[in-house]
């Protein structure tokens, strides 16, 4: 493949690459990233792989009953099914929207090897980019997939609770080994309570202060009482065995239940039925918080700062762009807007500054000055108790 047949590729792989770039990241900063939401647009792909997900919902269910866990604590079948199908749908539509232009990439240039002569310029600046292209495609995967976490954090508990519930329903002789059932038992848990922890930080990032809390210190208990009842189903034998996993598979199951609601009936914060958590112990006031993780807000801010530099520099090199340099600098600077606060507040007093533009909100409005009491007179003056407040300054007639 010659440098220029090279060069061709990755400019065609740069371009879908910065739009990828561009769509992750807006999705993200308006938490409008939900699997499967536009996939189910296409009603043939409703049916795929549907009936397989319907038995596996039938087998886990009747796993559950089979467990003693009562039918209030159980989710409903039909929204289970369908939130866990449309979540399964949705990340097999964008796997290939990943990774079909890596692949594209990759496949000319896997025959290119060092030649005998020596000659071997080409072929190492070739695999540096390839590296380059492969590193940046798994950073981009990487952020899809917090993206979803931020967006539907409860379809991620429906994901990571039902995966946990099939893999402690599964029998001991079918796994392979203790060693390997407890790595992937371990593994499991450690999902669904950071699950458990990123629904209670983004479900109820809208709702007040106190509701936002309550969320926090319900989600703390419950994966108090997870920790508590799991600790007791690897440690203890026979029947207190059997009565931690029931418990377990409860309070899972009913988290289940309530992860599982479509997300345009949602109307409630509840993570989990209050009446088992009534002997759970309290959270801490330490573990979890309200606000977004630092990794996920750098990853953020890269992305965006990522996606302006490659708009700047592709005005830079577009010979003769003309209006489509002017576009390219001015979403470069919107870019760098969406995460530095100083050049938002600028660009939006200037927005305002425009002929006919509406006004526009530059900060907090200060409160206003209290009202300072005015003191009550030692004494009211017999003459005037009759005498109303808007006349109470004008002298008296007579």
């Amino acid at each position: 493949m010659t440098w220029t047949a090279f060069k061709e590729l990755s400019f065609y792989w740069t371009t879908w690459t910065l739009f990828e770039a561009l769509w992750i990241g807006m999705l993200w900063s308006t938490r409008s990233r939900v699997l499967g939401r536009a996939v189910y647009w296409f009603r043939p792909a409703r049916r795929i792989r549907r009936g397989a997900c319907e038995r596996r919902v039938d087998t886990l269910l009747g796993k559950l009953e089979q467990r003693g866990v009562p039918e209030q604590d159980r989710p409903d079948k039909g929204q289970l099914v369908d939130r866990w199908h449309r979540i399964v749908a949705g990340r097999c539509a964008s796997v290939p929207f990943q990774v079909v232009p890596l692949l594209s990439a990759l496949a000319p240039a896997w025959p290119l090897r060092p030649m005998h002569d020596g000659d071997t310029a080409v072929s190492l600046k070739v695999f540096a980019a390839l590296a380059v292209f492969g590193a940046v495609s798994i950073a981009l995967m990487a952020a899809d997939d917090r993206a979803t976490q931020v967006s539907d954090p409860a379809g991620e508990v429906t994901t990571r609770a039902a995966l946990f519930l099939e893999l402690l329903s599964q029998e001991e002789i079918e796994r392979r080994s203790q060693d390997s059932a407890l790595d992937s038992h371990g593994k499991a848990f450690r999902r669904l309570c950071h699950a458990l922890r990123t629904q209670a930080r983004y479900l109820a990032r809208e709702a007040p202060a106190a509701a936002r809390e309550r969320v926090r210190q319900d989600t703390e208990r419950l994966i108090a009482a997870l920790t508590q009842q799991n600790e007791r189903y690897l440690l203890s034998e026979g029947a207190d065995r059997e009565t931690a996993v029931c418990e377990l598979a409860r309070l899972v199951s009913n988290a289940l239940r309530h992860s599982c609601r479509p997300r345009n009936s949602r109307y409630s914060l509840v993570v989990v039925g209050a009446y088992l958590l009534t002997d759970a112990s309290s959270p801490d006031g330490t573990a979890g918080t309200t606000e977004e993780p630092l990794p996920s807000r750098l990853l953020r801010w890269a992305g965006w700062l990522a996606a302006a530099a490659a708009l700047f520099a592709g005005a830079a090199v577009l010979p003769g762009g003309g209006a489509a340099t002017e576009v390219l600098v001015l979403a470069g600077v919107f870019s760098v807007a969406a995460v530095f606060p100083p050049l938002r507040a600028v660009l939006g007093r200037a927005a305002g500054a425009l002929p006919g533009a509406a006004p526009t909100d530059t900060g907090p409005v200060p409160d206003q000055a209290p009202q300072h009491p005015t003191p009550s007179s030692p004494s009211a003056c017999p003459h005037c108790t009759d005498r109303s407040s808007v006349t109470a300054g004008s002298p008296p007639v007579g």
